[in-house]
């Protein structure tokens, strides 16, 4: 498949209307270079001090006449494009991606599982699982920002088959953690990871692809900038030595074949504290 990637820079003296045009822009030129696959990174058309969260009639509006935008571009290049934005539903607000096919139309949605704890002191709410999306290419899966903390989400993700994560996100401060934790989790789990971010003079994130081996790929510089790059979902190309020197095997596959999940029932032996009790001293209910 060929993905593109795109690196925007938030000038907070744009309007909404422009910093979305911009990403529009970007991802146009990935489809005229032949993407299959376009996607959005997390926050850019907001900036997080404007309010919007407080009034939902207004974000639903917004982020509805987004989605028709978005599902035009799809539509008028027969391509993938997953945006990113807020999810007005059921009287909460959820940070998400959601998949639009090559048709326009939405075909699923990832909620972020994992919020730091600025967002949901802003009353967005937590999402609670972690779907794999079935593509015609192959099967990608979706974590954003503070997600990529947890290795658990990309795990559940590659559980479940995906050859693929996206990882929108705002930006990171933590030098050099996030680059370790980005290709840490496509090691552990043998996947590719496409990460895409503002940029932000603030950050040590980039907009980049990591191979199953933990190789970087792709790291755009500039802003804006985009990048379409050839992937075979398919090639994991690590071997593991099976002693026979003309045989090896997938690492992924060896993994899996070597996992003993019946020893991993420590995991939920005892919850982890929240952020207020281990913060704010306040008891466990």
């Amino acid at each position: 498949m060929k993905l593109g990637l795109i690196q925007v820079k938030q000038n907070r003296g744009e309007e909404l209307e422009a910093r979305q045009e911009g990403m529009l822009a970007q991802a146009r030129c990935c489809y005229e270079d032949g993407a299959d696959l376009v996607f959005f990174p997390e926050e850019h058309q907001y900036v997080m001090e404007d309010g919007v969260l407080t009034r939902p009639d207004e974000l639903r509006e917004i982020t509805e006449k987004w989605k028709e935008r978005c599902s035009a571009l799809a539509r008028e290049y027969s391509a993938y494009l997953v945006p990113w934005d807020y999810e007005v539903a059921d009287g909460k607000i959820y940070n998400t991606s959601y998949v639009l096919d090559r048709t326009g139309r939405e075909t699923g949605r990832f909620r972020k599982v994992h919020l730091p704890y600025f967002e949901q002191k802003k009353g967005i709410s937590t999402g609670d699982d972690f779907p794999v999306f079935d593509l015609d290419f192959g099967k990608v899966g979706i974590m954003i920002c503070w997600d990529n903390y947890f290795p658990e989400s990309a795990r559940i993700l590659t559980n479940r088959g995906a050859e693929l994560i996206l990882f929108p996100l705002y930006g990171d401060t933590v030098r050099p953690g996030w680059e370790i934790k980005l290709r840490a989790r496509a090691i552990d789990n043998a996947v590719y990871i496409a990460s895409e971010q503002i940029d932000n003079v603030y950050t040590c994130a980039f907009s980049g692809v990591v191979r199953p081996d933990g190789e970087i790929v792709e790291k755009l510089t500039d802003a804006p900038a985009h990048r379409v790059l050839d992937i075979d979902l398919k090639d994991r190309a690590i071997t593991h030595s099976t002693g026979d020197p003309n045989v090896s095997e997938d690492i992924g596959l060896y993994t899996a074949k070597c996992r003993n999940t019946a020893a991993y029932g420590g995991i939920f032996e005892k919850r982890d504290p929240s952020w207020d009790e281990v913060f704010l001293g306040k008891a466990p209910q």
